[in-house]
């Protein structure tokens, strides 16, 4: 049990923050009394605070700790200590401290660190703990024993906060669930609820998922199956691709052959070709440069030394002519540069000149101004003077008369000041004298006013006390009459007959107290078998719950549809065999539809892959005949192929027997001028010209034919290499062409029928799928219908069995029950023992209406004897105002005198300064017109000082410009050749002149030599060219010769070459109409024609037979490989559609594997996890029901119970408290809101008036709402502080009348009677009343009381007294 020992204070509120104060607390009673203001509540504010940590209401800013003004510090320390013994009753201190911080404006309050310790015992050390390291605000109502809310709210209560009871709802209702601590609890059923809640949808998500995993588990065994499939088709289809893939390429190593072959013959014709075109140019060259070239008949290697000995001449020549080109590049850059110091030179003569003329016009304007200052300022300076003497003159002047008008203007201010000051002393002196003249008037003049105000209230005062006479009379005759009526109120008191009924009325209470015993031990009887009566209200509850929940449950719809035969179930286990059965006959069904649907997914699924195939290989093929299509179409479209084809073929035969005609054109066009030129003939008609000028034109057009010869030979050889691509182009689309022909004709008008007859079998397929979907979809409805139907059935079958269990519980407990032979009820005799305690009550009430009584005619005795004191105390007053009042006339008479000296002196003193001010009036006027002529002349001087200084200023502007032109135009000061500037710089530019001309006429000398130079340097080149053209005629006779030799290699290889060939295909010609002949001798030649030797041999063929074996050869050679080529072809197409196919499956296999791996992977093993899990929530939320009702109900019953308990001793403390007659009793309603599971209390205090309960707020007296705030306080201090004794009230007396005060005092006297064997009980009172301390101290529960006041210091300090001494 927790007691309190001990409190120190120190610096808190108006204790001394350098002493330490300590109250010690007593057992059962401690009484703290003082005045208003000296420091009581901040006892009940320090326990509060060392308790709970909470600081008072309106303290914020330090003003819970002494203010450190009133120390002179700037920083004040705080302490609160208290030591108690725990609920354990273990010794324990604990100290909290503070610090107030006076700043510059602010003050800063800080929590310094707080200490709660063990003290130390016999068997135990000391033990302290910091509150750094642990929460005291928890830990200190953990050893009270009392939570934290009612020692704030019901031990500790500020006086301030003491009416709390009677607030708004709002308050009210938070500090009763803080009391009830029903929050926590409240919380713990909203955590449930919300728990409950989460699950709920948690279970719904999860059944939900099992569901859906039971769809993907079969989808899972549907798409293994494809899968399954998919693969056996690939493998089958990719045995068949290998195959092709190896007839593909033996016929591509034949293609590969036969190419090798054509290449190499066509190479080695183009080889003969080239080399012949080549060695035709060789010879025209040769020709062209032989006739435009003089021969040199020396040696080549005298050739070759003359060459090296031109070229460095000429190397030398060019070095020489270098040389001087710099040279004369140098001498231009000298002339450019000269030229620009020419220009420059010009450029400052102009602005020297102009510089000139500016300077005469400057000077002109400045003997200009000279000679307007002279005449404004009558200024003389000698006419015979140059301008610079007359400038000086004329400034020194005007410094002159600048510096007498200063002198002038400060003399006439000097004068102006010492006028002004005589004038205002004048001024002042007539000021004083008014001044002290109107002061004194003045000082009369108030002198007056008080000694008439002072006259107004003692004439008010001696006129007050002038019935004194008469209320001496009227003072007597009451003094009379209330003794009288003094002698009638002790007549009729009679004290015997008071105390006779008084007993009366207390054996009547003994009685019924007695009778109240009766009935509790009856109760006390009774609640020995509470828990069975308990458990049998629990058991009918829960009786009746079963029974709704079997209503409920036979209420499902379609339950009822399952009956037995014609007749209904004899219990409900018949109706669940007979729903089993029923669920075993729909799973069968839909099994079976199942089954039916699998084999439509599976042929449905074989139709789209093919039907995904054909249209992939289409989209495969459209793409490929689409890209040979337009390959096509750039060579002019598929129509005109044919014709392109052959057209392109002509072309190239005719450029190439084109090209064999220019090869022979340069040797015939040669004869013909040779033989014009000899027999001056036509070499064709063999007649001669007319002139020679037509002979010479028919050779110069031979001349020029001859030369263009070669350039045409180019050019049709570019046309040959040109026709000779376009022809292979067109060579290597023969095959697309063929393809593209197929596809039109034969191949997309199959492929579109297949599509079109897959896509009506996946229609119809789909149709199927959707039915047998359909149909299972029905039947998985029914099904879990049924299931639903089969755990209602269940369900009922458990409730059926738990009402039987009741039923039998129910029965026993009855029994059990009647064997007591108790008739009455808990609450029936609870009822008895409220009917007593309402005559308890009344005849209390009545007893204390006779004490009441009693105590009024007491009081009436006293008050007469009080009057009476007064009315003689009166008369002794008035005995006193006479004397008073004679002594106010005698000042009255003093005071009328003194007014009437004060006025005489006033008027005198109001006269003379009346004359004074005109005298003062004129000094003003004379004042102001001295300044106003001072202001003027002064106005004048400084005008024409500003005038004389702008023309000084001029003066020396200009002379300062004409000075800087001056100074541009002089030379350099180390340059005296010349006498200024302009003739400096002319001289220099003739001087530059000079040097231009000399560097011109050096030029034109090197100019000369280098044109010399030049012309030697051509002669050199000529001669060299004409060796170089002789060298070149030398090395094109030696690459003529090689190319001789190399094309008759070339013509022998490609003899040989043709030779092999007819003997390989000559055999095969006549076998070619057949078409399995053709194939078998292609096999055959194909095989001859990997095994042809390359090596070529040296033969001479002409050109003609040539070009005849090349047709024939190339013919032959690709006839066979087109044959390949068709071959290949329809090898490839096959293999495409496979590969399609494949790729189609492939596509299909990997993502039904990819479903496998992603969608459906391990979907067996989570739908048996998500099956378990469902069942366990299902389980688990059903608990949490279970456990939220338990608690709400220990809830509502812990409630009602407490609840009953605060009632009960409120109306017992208010009917012996409460003296009214007004008010039976008060109690606390509590009224629940919300459903089960979001319950909350609502409270108000009413107050019950003839039966009729009233809301007591608003509508109570002051008095009466202490007085319940009170009493409500101490019902709930006794109900939940049962380790916890203490209880602190501070000015309990508060508007409380005297006769509830002594019932309130009589009332804390029974409360400590009552308790006073516990050891624990602490009341600690708090108040001003020295009445109300005086009825405590007669309990005889204390000996001493605690005062409380201010010191010398105005500090507070405790001081303990003797009650007997008060």
């Amino acid at each position: 049990m927790s007691v309190l020992r001990k409190l120190l204070i120190q610096g808190i509120r108006s204790f001394d923050p350098q002493n330490q104060d300590i109250i010690e607390f007593y057992a059962p009673l401690t009484i703290i009394v003082g005045q208003n203001g000296c420091g009581k509540t901040t006892i009940i504010e320090s326990l509060k605070y060392i308790t709970t940590g909470e600081l008072p209401p309106n303290s914020k800013g330090g003003a819970f700790i002494h203010d450190p003004k009133l120390v002179g510090e700037n920083e004040v320390k705080a302490q609160v200590k208290l030591r108690f013994y725990n609920i354990s009753h273990r010794s324990m201190t604990c100290v909290r401290s503070m610090l107030l911080s006076q700043k510059k404006v602010t003050v800063t309050q800080k929590t310094l660190e707080g200490v709660l310790s063990f003290d130390a015992t016999a068997t135990e050390e000391k033990v302290s703990i910091s509150s750094r390291c642990a929460d005291l605000d928890a830990m200190l109502p953990e050893q009270l024993g009392v939570s934290k809310a009612v020692l704030e709210n019901v031990i500790f209560c500020h006086q301030e906060e003491s009416n709390w009871p009677l607030s708004e709802p709002s308050i009210l209702k938070k500090r009763f669930d803080e009391i009830f601590a029903a929050t926590r609890y409240t919380k713990a059923l909203e955590s449930i609820k919300t728990i409950r809640k989460t699950q709920a949808v948690d279970i719904r998500v999860a059944r939900g998922e099992l569901k859906h995993l039971e769809e993907k588990k079969a989808k899972s065994e549907r798409v293994r199956s494809e899968y399954e499939k998919a693969t056996v088709s690939i493998h089958q289809y990719r045995e068949r691709i290998d195959d092709i893939q190896r007839q593909e390429a033996s016929v591509t190593a034949q293609i590969e052959a036969l190419a090798g072959q054509l290449q190499e013959f066509m190479s080695l014709q183009t080889t003969i070709d080239g080399l012949q075109m080549n060695l035709d140019q060789k010879v025209a060259s040769y020709s062209e440069l032989e006739s435009n070239t003089t021969i040199i008949a020396v040696s080549a290697d005298e050739l070759g030394r003359r060459h090296v000995e031109v070229a460095r001449q000429i190397e030398s020549q060019e070095s020489d002519i270098q040389n001087k080109r710099e040279e004369r590049d140098r001498l231009q850059g000298q002339i450019q540069q000269l030229q620009k110091q020419v220009n420059e030179s010009l450029s400052e003569i102009g602005r020297l000149r102009a510089a000139q003329e500016s300077l005469e016009k400057k000077i002109a304007s400045r003997a200009t101004a000279i000679s307007d200052q002279c005449t404004a300022f009558n200024i003389s300076v000698d006419p015979n003077g140059d301008a610079e003497r007359q400038t000086a003159e004329c400034m020194t002047a005007i410094e002159s008369l600048l510096g007498a008008a200063e002198s002038e203007r400060e003399s006439s201010r000097q004068k102006a000041k010492e006028t002004e000051h005589e004038l205002q002393a004048a001024i002042d002196a007539t000021q004083s004298e008014i001044y002290s003249f109107t002061n004194a008037a003045s000082v009369s003049e108030r002198q007056t006013a008080a000694n008439n105000n002072e006259i107004r209230n003692l004439s008010r005062k001696r006129d007050s006390m002038l019935t004194e006479a008469s209320q001496r009379e009227e003072l007597e005759a009451e003094v009379a009459k209330e003794t009288k009526l003094l002698e009638q109120a002790r007549t009729q008191d009679s004290e015997d007959s008071y105390r006779d009924t008084c007993k009366q009325r207390r054996v009547e209470l003994t009685d019924i107290g007695d009778e109240i015993a009766r009935i509790n031990a009856e109760i006390s009887h009774n609640n020995r078998q509470a828990d069975t009566r308990a458990k049998l209200v629990l058991r009918r509850k829960e009786l009746e719950s079963n029974d709704e929940q079997s209503k409920l449950l036979s209420s499902t719809p379609g339950l009822s549809d399952y009956v037995s035969g014609t007749q209904s179930f004899a219990s409900e286990s018949e109706r669940t065999a007979v729903i089993s059965r029923s669920i075993e006959s729909k799973k069968k069904e839909i099994s079976d539809c199942t089954a039916r649907s699998k084999e439509v997914q599976g042929i449905l699924s074989s139709t789209k892959m093919r039907l995904d195939m054909a249209r992939q290989s289409r989209d495969e093929q459209l793409k490929d005949i689409g890209h040979k299509r337009q390959r096509i179409d750039s060579v002019g479209g598929i129509e005109k192929f044919d014709n392109n084809h052959e057209s392109a073929r002509k072309e190239l035969v005719e450029l190439m027997e084109e090209a064999g005609q220019y090869k022979n054109v340069s040797s015939m066009y040669k004869a013909f001028i040779k033989k014009v030129e000899t027999s001056h003939s036509c070499p064709i008609c063999q007649r001669g010209w007319s002139c020679k000028e037509d002979e010479a034109k028919v050779v110069e057009k031979l001349r020029v034919d001859f030369t263009k010869a070669p350039a045409n030979l180019l050019e049709i050889e570019r046309e040959i290499r040109d026709c000779q691509r376009r022809v292979d182009e067109l060579n290597s689309l023969e095959p697309s062409v063929r393809d593209v022909r197929h596809w039109d004709t034969q191949v997309s008008g199959d492929l579109d029928t297949q599509i079109k007859t897959l896509t009506e079998q996946e229609a119809q397929a789909m149709m199927d799928s959707d039915e047998t979907d359909g149909q299972s979809a029905v039947l998985l409805m029914e099904l879990d219908d049924m299931i639903e139907h089969l755990r209602k059935s269940e369900e009922l079958v458990r409730v059926e069995d738990a009402r039987k269990e009741l039923q039998r519980q129910i029965e026993a407990l009855e029994h059990e029950l009647q064997a007591t032979g108790s008739t009455k009820t808990i609450d029936e005799l609870q009822a008895e023992i409220e009917r007593h305690q309402q005559r308890d009550a009344t005849v209390r009430r009545e007893l204390d209406r006779l004490s009441h009584d009693h105590e009024l005619k007491q009081k009436e005795v006293s008050f007469r004897q009080d009057s009476i004191r007064t009315l003689q105390n009166r008369l002794s007053e008035l005995a006193r105002r006479t004397s008073e009042r004679n002594a106010i006339q005698e000042r009255i008479v003093i005071l009328e005198s003194n007014n009437v000296k004060n006025e005489s002196e006033c008027q005198e003193a109001k006269a003379k300064a009346d004359s004074l001010s005109p005298q003062m009036q004129e000094n003003h006027q004379r004042l102001a017109s001295f300044r106003s002529d001072a202001r003027e002349k002064e106005q004048r001087i400084d005008q024409r000082i500003r005038d004389i200084m702008q023309g000084r200023d001029r003066l020396a502007l200009m002379s300062d410009e004409i000075e800087q032109t001056r100074a541009s135009m002089r030379c350099d000061p180390g340059n005296s050749k010349y006498p200024d500037r302009l003739t400096m710089v002319t001289a220099q530019r003739d001087e530059l002149l000079e040097q231009v001309d000399t560097q011109n006429s050096t030029l034109s000398n090197i100019v000369s030599v280098l044109q010399e130079s030049d012309r030697i340097a051509g002669k050199l080149s000529a001669t060299l060219r004409e060796i170089s053209d002789n060298m070149r005629l030398r090395a094109n006779a030696t690459e003529q010769e090689k190319i001789k030799a190399d094309l008759n290699l070339a013509k022998e290889s490609q003899a040989r070459l043709e030779a092999q060939l007819s003997q390989i295909y000559d055999g095969s010609a006549d076998a070619s109409d057949s078409a399995d002949e053709t194939s078998a001798e292609t096999k055959t030649t194909d095989d001859e024609l990997l095994h042809i030797p390359r090596k070529r041999r040296r033969g001479d063929n002409s050109a003609s037979g040539s070009h005849a074996t090349k047709r024939h050869g190339g013919a032959r050679l690709q006839k066979r490989r087109n044959i390949l080529n068709a071959k290949l072809s329809q090898l490839t197409s096959e293999r495409a559609g496979l590969q399609g196919e494949v790729k189609q499956l492939e596509d299909q296999a990997r993502r039904l594997n990819h479903e496998l791996s992603t969608d459906y992977k391990d979907v067996d093993t989570l739908y048996v996890r998500q099956l378990v899990q469902c069942k366990t929530e299902e389980l688990a939320n059903t608990d949490l029901e279970t456990y939220g009702k338990a608690l709400d109900a220990a809830i509502m019953q812990y409630h009602s119970l407490k609840m009953q308990d605060i009632n009960k001793i409120i109306r017992e403390l208010w009917i012996n408290t409460y003296q009214g007659t007004d008010i039976d009793t008060i109690e606390i309603r509590s009224e629940v809101e919300g459903a089960r599971n979001s319950r909350s209390h609502n409270y108000r205090v009413v107050m019950i008036k003839a039966g009729h309960a009233i809301d007591m707020r608003g509508r109570c007296s002051a008095g009466q709402k202490v007085l319940a705030c009170l009493i409500i306080r101490l019902a709930l201090a006794e109900t939940f502080s049962v380790n916890c004794g203490i209880l602190a009230l501070d000015e309990p007396t508060t508007n409380l009348d005297q006769e509830n005060i002594d019932s309130l005092a009589r009332s804390l006297a029974r409360i400590i009677k009552s308790r006073q064997e516990q050891r624990n009980f602490q009341l600690i009172v708090i108040t001003h009343d020295e009445i109300f301390m005086q009825l405590l101290g007669k309990s005889e529960y204390a000996d001493y009381y605690w005062r409380v006041y201010k010191n010398e210091n105005q500090c507070s300090v405790f001081a303990r007294r003797p009650i007997a001494n008060s």
